[in-house]
């Protein structure tokens, strides 16, 4: 019996399987032929069996790496039901909690063992790993290794230092979500020689993905009531804060739907019971930020809903995941309104301040002159004269990085009547700001990174594409790109709800059910409709726009100066409700967008430009005749 023959009887003898999953056979294959390898599945397409399989083939510990230390007990007590020695060693433990553990996996009592990233802070626990016959070094959520991923983790910069220690052992790199970019990264920041890759599992059959613009806000709690009535089973509805959580919580609840919420603000003991409550079906919907997903497998999540985007496409894979977990047919819309850009830009800005707001900060605490001094982020914040809270927060990170400042237990306080929670800060020197150790260029690359992720996600919603494929090609999936034939844009019929966005089209003006193709004339109008958007640069409204179009003496067309662009008049054979039915139907097909706010700007979209510069085609819900 050769030795993949043999994993497949501990598969069946241990896990009762009969057949690997696809991407199984051949990463484990690889890890029994003693190869590194970095394994790109989605969540719930069964990396962990990688590793635990050929765990069970070999003398010695296999020692995993992992971050949810949440789910490490119930991982380990998973692998004991099935006959696996395993073990975990975290900060849940006692300090000789940890220490008997080690001293148990020395003398081989574990084979797999969980450790989480910040053990290896430690030198002495280095130390011990020394006495310990390691025989593969597994790393889970390995994109936290990576400066370009979505989740970077200083600690896991430790993983190299301690693979070297271990006399560069085997090792295998697991994630979900690592774009071909964050791959390579992964690799050099593990030292990894001629790893082979493996990368399978992101197509998802079952999940018919769309997008839908919407131009008011109250709108998406109408789509998003339809589309819970349209299914008997779970959903979630994700929200990109806290805030929003709780206000689509009531607005779902006062439309009468069975509802909970999950965020990180909550107390434990309420957000456990939010989550117990969705996953015993007491509640068919939660409404939750990103907060909310590690590890639950529920099997008949039947819907996803977006509120807001997410501020990457691998956030937005990862959460539509958590549907159709059972292989059954299920539902993700995003509900896409340009405006929610603006949170994300606030997150980013707040994450990755720039090197002024860094030297404000650290003025404002220099100027208490104190050594230890006892202030909320808001206080900083309003000492400092920076706006965006959040940014404190990330400053004092940054300092404390760079061994500027300590910060302790946090304190409760109370300031004016108010009670308020603090840590206190310690400062360790006294420099100038202009000599602070901070290492600016990667705070500013890892925000442009962000920004990048953030303009793809947004490429995302505009995209006429197949979703599918056009999330398989993103990931580096090739093995199944081709249209799905059930998304949004594969087959716009099934999603299609009433238009409401059109409204400038009078009671003699019929659209198609679909989009059309568009004559050699019609083309070109909506060239120069395109055109005369990019020259205005998002700063006027659909009004405006048509009357520019058409070449309008209005006052207030006059008074912006827009006569003077080379697109005024273009279209003056048309009338104003013919241009707004156009200008529509291009937003509608994601040529144009509307910036959200009390006076709503029309502009041009990436896809936008392509189409104007001919180099890609677009159909339009027009009218036969434009």
């Amino acid at each position: 019996m050769d030795s993949l023959e043999h994993a497949r009887v501990l598969l069946n003898q241990h896990f009762g399987f009969t057949n690997f999953r696809e991407g199984q056979a051949e990463v484990v294959g690889a890890i029994i032929e003693g190869k590194d390898a970095i394994v790109v599945m989605p969540t719930g397409s069964g990396k962990s069996l990688c590793y635990q399989l050929p765990a069970m083939m070999r003398e010695g510990a296999t020692l995993v790496v992992s971050p949810l230390i949440a789910l490490m007990k119930d991982q380990v007590d998973s692998l004991r039901a099935h006959d696996l020695p395993a073990t975990f060693i975290n900060s849940s433990l006692s300090e000789s909690e940890q220490w008997q553990r080690i001293e148990a996996v020395r003398r081989g009592q574990f084979k797999i063992v969980y450790v989480a990233p910040e053990r290896f802070r430690s030198g002495r626990f280095n130390a011990a790993l020394r006495a310990i016959r390691v025989s593969l070094f597994a790393v889970d959520e390995a994109h936290c290794i990576s400066t370009w991923g979505h989740d970077f983790r200083p600690d896991y910069l430790r993983l190299k230092t301690i693979r070297s220690t271990l006399g560069d052992v085997q090792t295998l790199a697991l994630t979900a979500t690592a774009t071909p970019y964050v791959r390579s990264d992964i690799i050099q920041q593990l030292g990894l020689k001629q790893p082979r890759t493996f990368v399978s599992g992101f197509d998802r059959p079952n999940l018919a993905i769309n997008v839908v613009q919407i131009q008011k806000q109250r709108e998406k709690i109408t789509r998003i009531k339809a589309l819970a009535n349209a299914h008997e089973g779970s959903g979630i509805v994700y929200t990109a804060t806290r805030k929003a959580v709780e206000d689509v919580g009531a607005d779902l609840h006062a439309e009468g739907l069975n509802v909970s919420t999950y965020h990180a603000g909550m107390r434990d003991a309420v957000r456990a019971k939010s989550q117990e409550d969705f996953m015993s079906g007491r509640t068919q919907i939660i409404v939750a930020t990103n907060a909310f997903g590690m590890g639950i497998d529920k099997p008949d999540i039947r819907f996803v809903a977006h509120y807001q985007m997410p501020g990457s496409i691998e956030a937005y894979y990862q959460e539509i995941g958590r549907a159709g977990r059972d292989g059954l047919r299920s539902t993700c819309v995003l509900l896409f309104n340009y405006a929610d850009k603006n949170t994300h830009d606030f997150f980013i800005e707040g994450s990755y301040p720039d090197a002024t707001v860094i030297r404000d900060v650290y003025q404002a605490l220099r100027e208490t002159k104190l050594r230890q001094i006892e202030l909320s982020s808001n206080e900083i914040a309003a000492r400092s004269g920076v706006s965006n809270e959040m940014a404190v927060q990330s400053v004092l990170y940054l300092l404390e990085r760079a061994g500027h400042i300590e910060r302790n237990a946090t304190l409760d306080r109370r300031v004016n009547g108010s009670a308020r929670r603090s840590r206190t800060i310690i400062m360790l020197d006294n420099v100038a700001p202009h000599e602070l150790r901070v290492k600016y260029q990667d705070v500013a690359r890892r925000g442009e990174l962000e920004r990048r992720k953030l303009r793809e996600m947004i490429e995302f919603c505009y995209s006429q594409t197949c979703f599918r494929s056009y999330i398989l090609n993103y990931f580096g999936d090739r093995h199944h790109l081709r249209d799905c034939g059930s998304c949004g844009n594969c087959a716009p019929h099934a999603f299609r709800q009433k238009v409401s966005s059109i409204s400038a089209l009078s009671s003699s003006t019929l659209l198609p059910s679909e989009p059309r193709d568009l004559s050699a004339d019609e083309l070109l109008r909506v060239r120069k409709t395109l055109a005369c958007a990019k020259r205005m640069r998002g700063r006027f409204g659909k009004n405006l726009l048509a009357g520019t179009l058409r070449g309008s003496a209005a006052q207030k067309l006059l008074q912006a100066h827009l006569n003077e662009l080379s697109t005024y008049g273009i279209l003056k054979d048309m009338k104003q409700d013919a241009l707004l039915v156009l200008i529509d139907s291009l937003i509608e097909a994601g040529c144009l967008l509307v910036k959200g706010g009390a006076y709503p700007m029309v502009d041009i979209t990436p896809f936008g430009e392509r189409v104007m510069r001919e180099q890609e085609s677009v159909k339009l819900l027009l009218p036969n005749r434009l």
